[in-house]
């Protein structure tokens, strides 16, 4: 029950496009800044997001939607 409180307390919607973030208790669905849908939880394995400035799910490793494909493609 106490990882359920921290969890709701701490969780945030990140946009998968420009790297825009809010908490989950915002209303906010798309992004105020390109407008893409914000997403709270990992697509894979569907734990919320703990970190604001996660690249990766730390439950599972996948890598967040379009978060940083444009960085890591750069970088190979």
């Amino acid at each position: 029950m106490q990882k359920e409180k921290a969890t709701l307390d701490h969780s945030y919607k990140i946009c998968p496009s420009c790297s825009f973030f809010c908490s989950t208790k915002e209303v906010d669905k798309y992004c105020s800044f390109c407008g893409s849908e914000l997403i709270d939880k990992c697509p894979e394995c569907g734990e919320v997001i703990l970190n604001a400035y996660a690249k990766f799910c730390k439950f599972c490793g996948t890598n967040y939607p379009s978060r940083n494909e444009d960085e890591l493609k750069e970088s190979q």
